[in-house]
């Protein structure tokens, strides 16, 4: 079913800049290596590097789509109903629970230091993660409000049966192959 919900996307903030700064690294190396003497290893290892960058970093994110709460993970997308998510939490990882299953995120988190500090002393939404945790458990409510579904209700249980995972193929292939590459080149 698609809600009248807004799309919304969330990802940590620092996670862009370090998959760009990732990605440009393994490009230097490679212009490098062409510059220097060319390597196929090298090139295959820096190409191997960037998709892996693009697939943890830039790919990765957290949101709402058509009604549906959104989880982009390295090679994988699990969607399900919005007012299917009982909460959600954000510590070094996020937590999306759903039908007594958590579903875990890396696109959002708390350096370390700040997800111990706010076990001990939680000020709401004094940051960014606080924020995000705040804002997808508010449509959360939102759209079981929307429903009329109850929290922890047997139609909220139902919802989040609907779970669906798509994989993207592309990149899980364009991985491989330069993956299978470089381990030749190097054996060879």
């Amino acid at each position: 079913m698609n809600d009248d919900q807004p799309e919304e996307w969330f990802r940590n903030s620092s996670s862009t800049v370090w998959g760009l700064l990732s990605m440009g690294a393994a490009l230097a190396v490679i212009v490098i290596d062409a510059v220097t003497g060319w390597h196929p290893e090298t090139t295959a290892a820096g190409l191997l590097f960037a998709l892996v960058a693009y697939a943890a970093f830039i790919r990765t994110r957290v949101g709402v789509s058509k009604g549906d709460f959104v989880l982009h993970h390295l090679f994988s997308t699990v969607r399900f109903p919005m007012a299917a998510l009982e909460s959600v939490s954000v510590g070094r990882t996020l937590g999306a629970y759903a039908g007594g299953r958590t579903y875990v995120s890396g696109a959002v988190g708390r350096p370390l230091r700040e997800a111990v500090k706010k076990k001990r002393d939680h000020k709401p939404l004094s940051n960014h993660a606080d924020f995000i945790e705040e804002r997808l458990n508010s449509l959360a409510q939102d759209a079981r409000d929307r429903r009329r579904i109850k929290k922890d209700s047997d139609e909220q249980f139902a919802l989040a049966e609907d779970v669906r995972r798509s994989w993207d193929w592309p990149l899980i292939a364009a991985t491989a192959a330069v993956a299978v590459t470089f381990v030749v080149l190097l054996v060879l």
